[in-house]
């Protein structure tokens, strides 16, 4: 037992110690490490209600207070971000033609909101188009420019008879309007849905996509920051750990967890951690790192008195 502590005291021999388990825990297969139903487990435990409220209110939200003020420091722009390849390629992206389909937007137009959008900027529409109809309205008036124009009355008269003309006129065609526009919406609405279901206009809508993409690169990412900053960002993380606690109870949900534990195994189950860390180039650093930090606490562990009596009742 003496030469045990004593080895464990001694630094070079704690370093070859957690070398030889770091060497050894490299040569078991990665299923040896991951049970799927032990996993889930351990995500329930650790994004329960809870625990996931607790880290965004230590840590997600002065992240993002941080993160702001950062950004602001640095002065950079959005653009920063992205190689040139990798501007060029997500330019390209962005300014494919956008293929919308008919069904989704046959449901999006019949929206209510959308539907009184619409209708909106039909009747504004009518209702300019009358006010230029009128004896002195922007247009100048059809009777105006018909009657006083190509037949030449200017008298008093004349004015007066077509400005009761022209008032009359008015009121039936605001009424006709108003039917029109009550009998016509769902004709309009399928109007809107063919054209946005039309290839040109999602060659447009690429374009335009486009372009909005070359404008956000030339947005600072301080003004990025400040404008998402103004969302009720504190009443949406109130409802992250609901959310997440809401769907890791649903059985469809830890099915479909399971599922990819065990596809992964299939992949790599058999593989050995070195041969993973192999791949990555990782297996010096990570070995170094290890030693490095763990020798120490071994000895920690070996001189603590309740390690100490262990050893001392064995």
């Amino acid at each position: 037992m003496k030469k045990l502590l004593a080895a464990l005291a001694d630094e070079t021999k704690t370093e070859t110690l957690v070398g030889l388990a770091f060497d050894f825990a490299l040569e078991q297969p990665v299923r040896t490490f991951i049970e799927p139903e032990l996993l889930l487990a351990h995500v329930d435990r650790a994004l329960s209600e809870a625990m996931t409220e607790a880290a965004l209110a230590r840590h997600v939200r002065p992240f993002l207070d941080r993160e702001q003020a950062r950004a602001e420091a640095r002065g950079d722009r959005v653009g920063d971000w992205l190689t040139p390849q990798g501007k060029e390629t997500l330019r390209a992206l962005a300014g494919r033609p956008v293929r919308l389909e008919r069904s989704f937007l046959e449901g999006l137009v019949k929206q209510e909101a959308v539907t009184h959008l619409v209708r909106s900027v039909v009747e504004e529409t009518l209702d300019r188009f009358l006010q230029t109809l009128k004896p002195g309205g922007s247009g100048g008036g059809v009777l105006g420019a018909m009657g006083r124009g190509a037949v030449g009355f200017a008298s008093g008269l004349g004015k007066g008879i077509l400005g009761g003309l022209g008032a009359q006129m008015e009121q039936q065609l605001k009424a006709a309007a108003s039917t029109f526009i009550a009998s016509s919406m769902n004709v309009v609405m399928d109007r809107v849905v063919t054209l946005l279901a039309a290839p040109d206009t999602g060659v447009k809508l690429g374009r335009m996509n486009q372009t909005g993409f070359d404008e956000a690169l030339k947005q600072k990412t301080g003004r990025v920051w400040a404008q998402a900053m103004k969302l009720p960002v504190d009443e949406l993380l109130a409802i992250v750990p609901g959310l997440i606690a809401h769907n890791l109870a649903r059985p469809e949900i830890r099915a479909g967890i399971l599922d990819e534990v065990r596809a992964f195994l299939e992949v790599e189950g058999s593989r050995t951690l070195g041969e993973i860390l192999t791949e990555a180039g990782a297996v010096e650093a990570w070995r170094t790192e290890t030693i490095t930090k763990a020798a120490p606490l071994v000895r920690t562990f070996a001189a603590s008195a309740p390690f100490k009596a262990w050893i001392a009742a064995r």
